[in-house]
Order: C-alpha cells, then structure tokens, then sequence
C-alpha cells in the first residue's frame, strides 16, 4: 500500500509541463536602460501616456518609474472608526469633490501640521472626543458583563 502512494508521489513529479503563455495582444519587451529625457520649458503634462498601449517600451516603463518615485509612497492604514454621522457627512463631502476620505485626511493634516495653533485646537478636540470614545468602550463593556452575568 505504502508502495503506491510513494509511486502516485513519483508520478507526480514526472508529470509534463505546459509551453509558456505566447499572447499575441501583448508583445515581451526586452528591459532596456532608460535614455535621459530632455525637458522643454513648454512641457507641462507630467504624465505622458503611450498612444498605442501595445506598443509600450522599456523606456516608457522607466520613465513611469521613475516619476513615481517623485511622489511619497503610501501604505495601507488600519480601518478607521467614526462616529455615524460623521462619517456620512465626510464621505459625502468628500465625494461632491472627487476626492477620497483618505486624501482629505492627508491634506488636513498637512495644513493642521503647518499652523501650531489649529493642531493645538484639533489636538484638544480630539483628547476630548478619546475620553469620549473610552467611556462608551467602558459602558459597553459594562452592559456586555450585566447582560451575561443574568442568564
């Protein structure tokens, strides 16, 4: 019985391969090293996209990259709890703009950051709103233990 098992386990490893992919719609570009691009003083698109999208080149590639790195890099943030209400007038205004939650909260950082007088009114707003937060966190709990230790 062991012998089978340890065959069907040999068989495996003998199976044969499948050729790689040929997609036709998207040719392999071969890496090459990005030419040094001369800016004109009348260039104001900083992005300059490709006119046929099959036809994108090492270079292009490159040139992406390399403004990317112009730009600070992100990282997903755990999820953010708000009160209710809030949280729909937030979205809501930021969606009339075309902007998301997360790049809202980037700016007015930004600008809070800037002025030490309105982050020590938004630093003072936000301690109370925490006291508030850990009270309702403590009444939870507190409802949660009475409602268990009656049943």
């Amino acid at each position: 019985m062991s012998d089978d098992v340890l065959n069907q386990l040999r068989n495996k490893r003998n199976r044969s391969t499948v050729e790689p992919r040929q997609d036709a719609l998207v040719p392999k570009v071969q890496p090459q090293a990005p030419a040094p691009k001369q800016n004109s003083p009348q260039e104001t698109s900083p992005v300059t996209e490709p006119t046929n999208p099959t036809a994108a080149s090492g270079d292009t590639i490159a040139e992406l990259q390399t403004e990317l790195e112009k730009y600070p890099e992100t990282r997903r943030h755990s999820a953010i709890v708000l009160e209710k209400d809030l949280d729909q007038e937030l979205t809501r205004f930021c969606k009339d703009r075309g902007i998301t939650v997360e790049v809202f909260l980037e700016a007015a950082w930004t600008f809070a950051n800037a002025d030490n007088a309105v982050l020590e009114k938004i630093t003072t707003q936000a301690k109370r709103r925490y006291d508030q937060r850990k009270r309702v966190g403590q009444i939870k709990r507190l409802i949660t233990m009475l409602s268990n230790s009656s049943k």
